[in-house]
């Protein structure tokens, strides 16, 4: 991971002590439970099974995947995936952010995708672009605080469970990288 992306600090959530670290093969099972716990819900992404840890690592870019720690369990994760194997892409990526159940509300899914932002623009990442269900008001709202817009809404772009769902394709332009 970027050294500045990195909290150096752990700052006080609710009275309590965050931290915002690199994501380590060693927290998957956790990372995976919260994952799942997104899925169930049937708001945070179209996959329907968790993927093993060797296809999930092989996704995801290796320098840019945080979890938010919490007096030593991991309560959240963020990651950017490629969005295209073309050169001219190399600095545009997808982001995902996922928080526990028990730990939403407390700030932490914006302390992750901060994070992750600073990594990206730090290792010359100029675009990051999120597909957000309508309904996931509560990440849309994250995305927008942390200065993403939205592009549109892709129609029936996919189905999730047999139904078609549309999205709101959200992108945030770096205003660092050139």
């Amino acid at each position: 991971m970027v050294a500045a992306a990195l909290e150096k600090r752990s700052d006080p959530v609710r009275g309590l002590t965050l931290r915002i670290r690199e994501l380590e093969p060693q927290d998957w099972p956790a990372v995976a439970e919260i994952y799942w716990d997104g899925m169930r819900d049937g708001l945070a992404t179209f996959e329907t099974e968790v993927p093993s840890w060797d296809s999930w690592d092989t996704a995801h870019l290796r320098d840019h995947r945080l979890v938010a720690d919490l007096l030593g369990e991991v309560v959240g994760w963020a990651a950017l995936s490629p969005t295209s194997t073309r050169p001219c892409y190399r600095g545009v990526a997808e982001n995902g952010v996922y928080v526990a159940r028990s730990a939403r509300g407390l700030g932490i899914g914006r302390r992750l995708l901060s994070a992750l932002i600073a990594g990206a623009e730090e290792a010359g990442i100029w675009t990051i672009q999120a597909s957000i269900f309508p309904e996931n008001r509560a990440s849309l709202v994250l995305h927008e605080r942390c200065g993403f817009r939205a592009v549109g809404t892709r129609e029936r772009i996919a189905k999730r469970d047999g139904i078609w769902r549309d999205t709101v394709f959200l992108e945030r332009r770096s205003e660092v990288v050139a």
